[in-house]
């Protein structure tokens, strides 16, 4: 399953699989280091989400660009969706530069932000963090929506197929939803840590861009020049 994968394919594996094991191994043996050295702000695993998401901007704009004389209003609207998706969620794990240029917060993200940082994910409402309902529970069900609902309908049922593609939605390939499982039974399921959603965060930005990039639709995200070239 894995040797018809693209080198950049298997680096990306080999170093999201190396460092979440890295990373649930350290968190028990010690969890204090483990908060303060490998999930700390602006630390290793924040700027490697990052990257990766900016990695994923980069695909998708690309993408955008190349297919634009050649799909629907709708699979290009849906495209340019998924880029401001990896724009955002690389802006809000940096809170928008406010580290890096030395921004102090507005009165609003200090009191109403979990950590007074300019960003959406930490805002608190009624006492419950956005992050925990919205970035975790939701896109939670979504994801298992994604892989046990919407992904075996596809390679079923033709009608689901043709909207699915009409949205531009890339399907994860196999390696893939292996992937996602064991990152949620991993992160997810057996870890104990606080400090879990940094590392769901950190993988799953990786197994997300590998799913953009390199769909098991991928003719869909190929221009006709290309789809010929390779037939």
């Amino acid at each position: 399953m894995l040797k018809n994968l693209s080198l950049f394919e298997k680096l990306a594996l080999a170093y999201v699989t190396v460092f979440t094991l890295v990373g649930f191994v350290w968190s028990y043996w010690d969890h204090d280091s483990f908060k303060n050295i490998y999930v700390i702000e602006d630390g290793f695993t924040e700027w490697s989400t990052v990257v990766f998401l900016l990695i994923g901007l980069g695909v998708t704009l690309k993408r955008f660009w190349l297919l634009k004389a050649e799909r629907s209003k709708t699979f290009l609207f849906m495209a340019f969706l998924l880029a401001l998706l990896f724009f955002f969620g690389a802006g809000e794990e940096i809170s928008w530069g406010q580290r890096i240029f030395n921004v102090e917060s507005t009165e609003f993200f200090v009191k109403n932000n979990a950590q007074g940082e300019i960003n959406l994910h930490n805002l608190v409402v009624n006492d419950t963090k956005i992050n925990k309902v919205i970035f975790g529970r939701g896109i939670g069900i979504m994801l298992l929506l994604y892989l046990f609902v919407l992904i075996p309908l596809y390679k079923k049922k033709v009608g689901v197929r043709k909207v699915v593609d009409n949205l531009a939605i890339p399907i994860a390939q196999n390696y893939q939803v292996a992937a996602y499982i064991i990152l949620l039974v991993l992160a997810q399921g057996l870890m104990a840590s606080s400090k879990k959603g940094e590392m769901l965060e950190f993988a799953g930005s990786i197994i997300f861009l590998l799913n953009v990039a390199y769909p098991y639709n991928k003719a869909l995200f190929e221009t006709r020049r290309t789809s010929k070239a390779g037939s």
